[in-house]
């Protein structure tokens, strides 16, 4: 009896550990931003996103469209901290290290409005440790 039990501990643990990690996880359907800082960000897309992803998030010519379609289906399943590190390190093209860290996350903010995902009661975080426990779902789960 006891083996059992010497056995069994760890596996219950890791259980257990797995179970409240999965509860900490939150997702984009959960409301994840704020209407106050989507308003910020809206502001900010215009200024640093707008040339290129154009004023409606329609895209042009090499920059893709950020609404719908394709553009939430290529995030779908990942946590937002990977999208977050791509508006990071790489938007705008000619300053990406030049937009601060929060204005991005505002500008996220904005673009997760615009894909008609729901606002909370907190801001969307900008760091990444944070915005790991948020996963992007392009369908909402609890519709599903």
């Amino acid at each position: 009896m006891k083996k059992i039990l010497v056995v069994a501990a760890p596996m219950f643990a890791a259980l257990i550990m797995s179970n409240s990690a999965n509860a900490q996880m939150a997702n984009v359907w959960d409301g994840a931003y704020t209407e106050a800082q989507a308003v910020r960000g809206e502001q900010s897309y215009q200024e640093h996103c707008s040339e290129c992803h154009g004023t409606q998030m329609q895209g042009r010519e090499e920059a893709p469209a950020l609404k719908q379609g394709a553009f939430i289906y290529n995030w779908d399943g990942m946590p937002v901290s990977v999208l977050f590190q791509r508006l990071r390190e790489t938007m705008p093209l000619d300053d990406p290290r030049g937009t601060p860290r929060k204005v991005k996350a505002d500008i996220l903010a904005y673009i997760m409005q615009q894909n008609n995902f729901p606002a909370g009661n907190a801001p969307l975080p900008y760091q990444n440790s944070r915005l790991k426990r948020i996963q992007w779902n392009a369908l909402n789960p609890a519709e599903n």
